[in-house]
């Protein structure tokens, strides 16, 4: 997947240090893959959702990882959008929705 926004990971990094690991595991999964569909996602991350036009991934410390998706297809590289990198409760607010549906 072609991945925008690398400063929001590295943001996320500086905000939630325990989390480092895991945001670089992702980024270095996701920018490996070209996802199709939530099925080929959830291969990879088995507890991935899809909210409307977004993917959220649970991270480590009941972090969230919200990105916007366009799948990939035979004519085209995947990509996704980072968007957020939320706590339990900023993403229990739900005001991340607005942007993926």
């Amino acid at each position: 997947m072609h991945i925008i926004a690398r400063p929001a990971i590295d943001n996320a990094k500086r905000r939630h240090p325990q989390c480092s690991n895991w945001l670089d595991n992702w980024w270095r999964t996701a920018s490996q893959v070209n996802w199709r569909n939530l099925h080929e996602v959830r291969q990879d991350y088995p507890s991935a959702d899809q909210v409307g036009q977004c993917l959220v991934f649970d991270a480590t410390g009941a972090r969230r990882l919200i990105c916007n998706v366009h799948y990939a297809s035979d004519a085209r590289q995947g990509t996704l959008y980072v968007r957020y990198f939320l706590t339990h409760a900023e993403y229990d607010r739900d005001d991340w929705k607005d942007i993926c549906c």
